[in-house]
């Protein structure tokens, strides 16, 4: 065989991220894929690093019936330019949230896409999905924080009532590959010991809030104490943890249950007929314990929606209600009162970490109001007093 010639043009790597657009042009012509807005694939070709979504058309159909549909592309960036830590489930999570979207498609109890068309091994070609598109609602994605502003009432009983149906999927009937994934993906509060863990070291972060003394840093609980005007905010958090703790235990491996591991606003499409849709399923996973299930996404949610009161105290109604007409009431204030504890007690820490300067705008202040306020109601769900 002749070598190569001695020249810098075969001997020069080739980036990555042109490797990867090579790879999205031959996919849209193989699937006759046809970008709504090439800027905007282009974009995200250049900065994305776990998936890129674009909208465009189709051709599908044979002889007369062909014609153009709209569709929605959805695929993994390649793993050389993923940034996730663990580049390898990069491909793992986009398997697993399609397989996932096909099995909820196919329960039909709650609103999931259709896919029309998919790869979900590398080994086979690019990954990638092409899902149908629901055109024509008004609300549809949140594209911004300001949407969630005009959700209400119905639409938090929308979000309850799927997460009841996401609570209460078998999940031994789902595909193995599908199961494993999800076992993978299992939270890291699988059980109350780690739940209540979890919360514990949230307060024992060390943090640079914006009130710390001569802006130093302190403990999040000693934040807490002096935002709420009190000596022993951590002694009050074990407290209502001992409250719940043995009707949480009690359902300690009693079945595995789904949840979504990333609900918030940005991850719902709004109907016009006022049904929600989950969407984005990369982070979901399963653990042994489905109250903490239920826990995850109904805090993620609630506290991720911080501009919205009524949509939020709508959401605690129906979930109360939901498992009250069950006979379960008192779980379901647990799960209200643990959802609110774990995850906005979680975001205000995380808020606390930002650099002064951010913690000083008018939108950080008023999300760290929101989302410190409600912490009360941690308390008043249960019977007891901070």
């Amino acid at each position: 065989m002749q070598e190569p010639p001695d020249s810098s043009f075969f001997k020069r790597e080739i980036d990555p991220r042109e490797q990867f657009a090579a790879e999205v042009r031959d996919l849209c012509w193989r699937e006759s894929f046809t970008p709504e807005d090439e800027e905007e694939l282009a974009a995200q070709i250049g900065d994305r690093d776990r998936h890129l979504c674009i909208l465009g058309e189709c051709y599908e159909g044979e002889g007369e019936q062909r014609e153009k549909v709209k569709r929605f592309l959805k695929m993994p960036v390649s793993p050389e330019i993923a940034v996730d830590t663990k580049k390898e489930r990069v491909d793992e999570r986009f398997q697993k949230q399609i397989l996932l979207l096909q099995a909820l498609e196919q329960d039909g109890r709650m609103p999931a896409r259709k896919v029309i068309a998919s790869n979900l091994d590398r080994k086979q070609g690019t990954p990638f999905a092409i899902m149908e598109v629901l055109g024509g609602d008004q609300l549809g994605f949140v594209t911004k924080e300001e949407d969630v502003e005009i959700w209400g009432e119905k639409h938090a009983q929308e979000c309850i009532r799927n997460l009841g149906v996401l609570n209460q999927i078998d999940t031994d009937s789902l595909p193995p590959e599908l199961q494993e994934a999800l076992e993978r993906e299992g939270a890291s509060s699988s059980d109350y010991g780690r739940l209540r863990k979890d919360i514990e070291s949230t307060l024992g972060k060390k943090v640079k809030a914006l009130d710390s003394p001569e802006g130093g840093e302190e403990f999040f609980h000693e934040v807490l104490n002096r935002r709420f005007g009190i000596e022993n905010f951590k002694e009050r958090v074990v407290q209502i943890l001992d409250h719940w703790e043995e009707l949480m235990k009690s359902q300690d491996g009693t079945r595995n249950a789904l949840f979504h591991g990333d609900l918030g606003g940005d991850n719902l499409y709004i109907h016009d007929d006022d049904s929600v849709e989950f969407i984005d399923w990369e982070f979901a996973g399963m653990c042994k314990n489905p109250a903490i299930s239920a826990i995850i996404d109904f805090g993620n949610l609630r506290a991720r929606t911080w501009n919205n009161k009524e949509f939020r105290e709508a959401m605690d109604a129906a979930l109360t209600e939901s498992y009250t007409n069950r006979g379960e009431g008192e779980l379901g204030r647990a799960i209200v009162s643990l959802g609110i504890l774990r995850s906005h007690m979680g975001l205000a820490g995380f808020f606390e970490n930002y650099d002064l300067g951010e913690q000083r705008k008018e939108r950080e202040i008023r999300r760290r109001e929101a989302t410190e306020g409600d912490l009360k109601k941690v308390w008043e769900v249960a019977g007891l007093e901070l």
